[in-house]
């Protein structure tokens, strides 16, 4: 066991080392072609070698590590060299706010291994307990119809599939911000992206479930995955329940192999890559010149056109920060102290009943953002990610604290995968992507993933689970028999 142990973290270092061999290789490549300064490079490398001293106690935190080498060496280093500026003007590399958004970040870094450090006991991983079969109560078959039917009541109140296609171009064609054919029906359409989940639920974890019944399970979720959520742009309700599913799969029906999870994480990452031209309105009925119609619909000319998009705006967080540090440095600048976390809070709450809400971290952002940002507007559509709202909140402090909370979140997760009690098996899977999800998502985007995949899914999904005892094969009303 211990051998197999050892072997399995010999290989998951692998990747994190190639990860940091090539954050460094582009730093020296871009150095000698003069596309990044000698202080810019250092900083990166810093900046790597103190992601790299965390320690990984156990796979999720192997994996975040590696979205960390990512998200703040390789793509703000390769964003710097590319000159890549989306919807916002890029910073000199010599500028003061960059240099110290490498600074900050290497001090949130070693705070973040500080707090993992002091709570190392509560992150090891122990071997699973053995447990029965897995099975559901007929209360499933309530929340799959209930969301279900909010799909059925969006589409009938929208007035239909084309209908709803011609609202989403003529926003897109007008303002994202200004327009929103789904106004009013947060909560509703927050149901209706759970509906591909509940409908897998109840496919999988029923009596005598057939190797086609599963293949059928996994692609109604692109299904109704885009039916509920990717028609209005919004990528999120298929590549999570994908994910979500996935695991689910993984821990109650049968082990996933670890080339099958490096094959669907491949397939992920190009799903969300290939609907990122359709999220603006950018069909692929020419391949050849998508690229150049991606630049003439956003108004934008990338290195890479769509993948540049994907790499710099999606998974790095580098612009909007280093903005903001410019910003907040002023002594112009009024520290909100909270303000947009309070807002947050409240925008959970539906409009009709709180009519004056008070605003979410637009407000902020749309101020910090407003003379900077090419693409005109009142109101800024740009995520700085919660250190960076930190950062807009609580000035440069603010920044380097924020990387605690993440700590805070692998231990929850891995809290809940010590637990005997599997019914709290999807409060886990749901929480798993909240530490890296921390350094992308706005609070007022995490509230709302709160709310759909917290309170809606992984909560009801937890009381609606029933296990046999190990040994026999006898489930609960609903669950699995063979």
């Amino acid at each position: 066991m211990t051998a197999n142990l050892l072997q399995r973290r010999e290989q998951a270092s692998v990747p994190m080392l190639l990860l940091a061999a090539a954050a460094i290789l582009i730093a020296i490549v871009a150095l000698f072609l003069g596309k990044i300064t000698g202080v810019t490079a250092m900083l990166a490398a810093i900046l790597a070698v103190s992601i790299l001293a965390i320690r990984a106690r156990n796979e999720l935190l192997r994996l975040f590590k590696l979205f960390l080498l990512a998200t703040f060496c390789v793509l703000p280093a390769w964003q710097l060299a590319a000159g890549d500026e989306i919807y916002l003007n890029l910073l000199p590399q010599d500028s003061a706010a960059v240099m110290l958004w490498f600074l900050l970040s290497i001090a949130g870094v070693w705070f973040l291994k500080l707090a993992l450090d002091v709570a190392q006991r509560r992150l090891v991983t122990h071997e699973p307990a053995s447990y029965g079969r897995t099975g559901v109560t007929g209360w499933v078959y309530f929340f799959a119809l209930a969301s279900v039917a909010a799909i059925v009541f969006i589409y009938v109140k929208l007035g239909g599939y084309a209908n709803i296609v011609e609202l989403y171009d003529e926003r897109l064609q007008s303002s994202v911000t200004g327009y929103d054919p789904l106004g009013g029906l947060g909560i509703v359409q927050a149901l209706a992206n759970t509906a591909p989940l509940w409908i897998f639920v109840c496919l999988t974890l029923r009596p005598r479930c057939s190797k086609l019944m599963t293949v059928f399970a996994f692609t109604q979720l692109g299904v109704l995955g885009w039916l509920a959520s990717g028609v209005f742009g919004n990528r999120q309700g298929i590549i999570f329940v994908y994910l979500f599913a996935a695991l689910l799969y993984h821990f109650l029906i049968a082990p996933v192999s670890r080339r099958a999870a490096k094959t669907s994480a491949v397939l992920l990452a190009v799903i969300a890559l290939v609907l990122m031209p359709l999220k603006f309105g950018v069909d692929y009925s020419d391949l050849g010149k998508i690229g150049e119609r991606f630049a003439d619909q956003r108004a934008l000319e990338l290195s890479m056109g769509p993948v540049s998009f994907f790499l710099f705006r999606d998974l790095s967080r580098f612009d909007v920060q280093a903005q903001t540090i410019e910003t907040v440095m002023k002594t112009s600048y009024d520290l909100p102290l909270g303000r947009s976390f309070a807002g947050a809070a409240a925008s959970i709450v539906p409009k009709v009943l709180w009519d004056d809400r008070p605003a979410t971290f637009a407000q902020e952002k749309s101020d910090i953002v407003s003379y900077v940002q090419s693409s005109g507007g009142d109101e800024t559509t740009l995520l700085f990610g919660m250190p960076g709202e930190f950062l807009a909140n609580f000035g440069l402090i603010g920044y380097v604290l924020a990387f605690g909370i993440p700590a805070v979140l692998l231990v929850a997760v891995n809290a809940l995968s010590n637990s005997r009690n599997r019914k709290w098996l999807p409060l886990r899977i749901v929480l798993m992507p909240l530490p890296f999800l921390f350094f992308l998502f706005d609070s007022n985007v995490i509230a709302y993933y709160v709310v759909r995949w917290i309170v809606l899914f992984a909560l009801p999904m937890a009381f609606v689970l029933r296990f046999s005892k190990p040994g026999n094969d006898t489930v609960a009303s609903g669950g699995r028999t063979s």
